[in-house]
């Protein structure tokens, strides 16, 4: 609805001016509106409004000019990224930036929207298939990219929605043995850890080991997170490490994984005799602390006052100590210590729902995709049951 007034100009003399609605802005989703002014009749702010309203049934609302300037994929890209991150944690802030960065800006980033063709697309999806696992994350970037520009009217159309996804090619499958520990050999681990009488890593691979912890989720616990009496853990969040080498407490990595762990009685008591350790460390030093449950459980120095996390390499640094000092050992990755706890829950008779409440799982299909390593004692056994069954 058009609003048309008159009114006189400083000189004296009458003009006409309107306020007319023009729609929703698809930026911000408010209602949007215009005042014009300086027309000599009536009948001349009629035929403006005319031509605007017919323009914006043509060409949608006009954005404000830094919109109107988005000419390229860069420029689009900065546009959407700043809307996209106000919503997402620091930690996928960084990936993104990273997939941009390193890739996708390198291809498309100076070249002019128009240009960017399904073909093109499609050739830069090929190249990424051959050397990188996380193409097909970069391409729905992409097309979030390009459908923000056609929201907000910068573009008409999404090349990238006009290409066909290359299959992953199938690699040679690993031993999976190698990405975990057996029964045995995690015993034989502690062992390890125990000749090297390193008590902070004999706790800490115990923790992820038996409990089936993130190894961000380990380093983040607190005392007050432990609960001695019911023997359980609260887990409710996890440190992660910016670009910058910062470290941030962040929440867990989704909902699911805000939990509480029974603990065993042997890892509540290697927890508990920790926990005793670093009170007479600090006692020992002259340290009195009022507020010790606020302490982070595994810190790097028992002399600072203030939360000093463990640095995020410093498990793989205890793994490498390991390789150092006992070569014959087998050793696997720090996030294998989580298949690790999987593996042997499920020999142990586990169910899959149990593990996946135990892991922090959305629900029970990822431990399954993820997390069902059958170990050879399983697999021994379930031979054996079907055979008995079968019995020819």
């Amino acid at each position: 609805m058009a609003q048309i007034k008159s009114y006189t100009k400083k000189d004296g003399t009458k003009a006409y001016m309107y306020k007319v609605y023009l729609g929703i802005d698809p930026i911000t989703g408010k209602e949007k509106r215009t005042t014009r002014r300086n027309f000599s009749t009536k009948k001349e702010a009629q035929i403006s409004i005319s031509r605007l309203l017919l323009d914006i049934e043509k060409n949608g609302l006009q954005q404000n000019n830094d919109i109107k300037g988005i000419k390229t994929f860069n420029q689009l890209y900065e546009v959407w990224f700043e809307q996209h991150s106000k919503d997402i944690k620091n930690t996928t802030i960084q990936r993104i930036r990273q997939y941009f960065t390193n890739h996708i800006l390198p291809k498309m980033g100076e070249m002019p929207l128009v240009k960017i063709t399904p073909l093109f697309c499609q050739k830069c999806l090929n190249e990424w298939s051959e050397k990188l696992a996380t193409y097909k994350q970069m391409k729905t970037y992409i097309n979030m990219v390009f459908k923000y520009g056609i929201l907000i009217n910068v573009i008409d159309d999404n090349p990238m929605i006009r290409t066909i996804t290359p299959k992953q090619k199938n690699k040679a499958p690993k031993d999976v043995s190698e990405s975990f520990y057996t029964k045995e050999e995690l015993k034989q681990f502690f062992k390890c850890l125990e000749k090297l009488n390193d008590k902070r890593a004999y706790t800490f691979f115990r923790i992820l080991a038996f409990l089936g912890l993130r190894k961000g989720e380990c380093m983040a616990l607190l005392w007050k997170d432990i609960d001695f009496i019911n023997k359980t853990i609260t887990i409710n969040k996890t440190l992660v490490e910016l670009q910058d080498g910062s470290l941030v407490v962040n929440s867990t990595k989704t909902e699911s994984s805000n939990r509480i762990i029974k603990m065993d009685d042997r890892t509540s008591k290697i927890l508990r005799e920790w926990k005793n350790h670093i009170i007479r460390e600090k006692f020992a030093l002259g340290i009195r602390e009022d507020n010790f449950s606020d302490n982070v459980v595994f810190c790097n120095s028992v002399l600072d006052r203030e939360q000093q996390y463990l640095y995020k390499s410093y498990p793989n640094q205890v793994m490498n100590k390991v390789k150092r000092n006992f070569p014959k050992m087998k050793i696997i990755k720090v996030h294998d210590f989580r298949k690790t706890n999987a593996s042997l829950l499920f020999e142990s008779g586990a169910s899959i729902k149990d593990v996946s409440q135990r892991l922090g799982h959305k629900n029970t299909k990822v431990t399954t995709d993820i997390y069902v390593m059958v170990t050879p004692t399983k697999q021994n056994e379930t031979t054996e049951l079907f055979a008995s069954y079968m019995n020819f």
